[in-house]
């Protein structure tokens, strides 16, 4: 029987405060990037991301946003390209995950990772 090596199966948190750590990132490959329609701006960020070369912003009367859906823009090889200078909701995201492997009966049994 060949030895099946465990899937990840990763989910996104949004936490209350940012959590700035490159190190929470390392093995994330941009699931926050890839994981919701578009971002919430302040104005701030709006005008920052605008200077970087943003060309996925929105405006509307209510707030502005980026446009992420189909990947940020900012996304290069799995990693954010403007780390020091995303939004503050990028800075809140963490992604979690747990490895999978399938028990007998081909149902998946999961394991959180340390």
């Amino acid at each position: 029987m060949p030895i099946r090596s465990p899937r990840i199966r990763r989910r996104g948190v949004l936490l209350d405060a940012p959590a700035d750590s490159p190190a929470r990132c390392a093995d994330c490959d941009g699931v926050c990037c890839w994981s919701f329609p578009s971002i919430a701006l302040s104005w701030p960020e709006y005008q920052r991301l605008q200077g970087l070369g943003a060309r996925r912003l929105e405006f509307t009367l209510a707030r502005p946003f980026l446009l992420i859906e189909n990947g940020c823009e900012f996304l290069e090889g799995g990693r954010c390209a403007i780390y020091p200078h995303r939004p503050e909701v990028c800075r809140r995201f963490v992604c979690v995950g747990a490895a999978v492997e399938e028990e007998e009966g081909g149902e998946p049994a999961l394991m959180p990772l340390a």
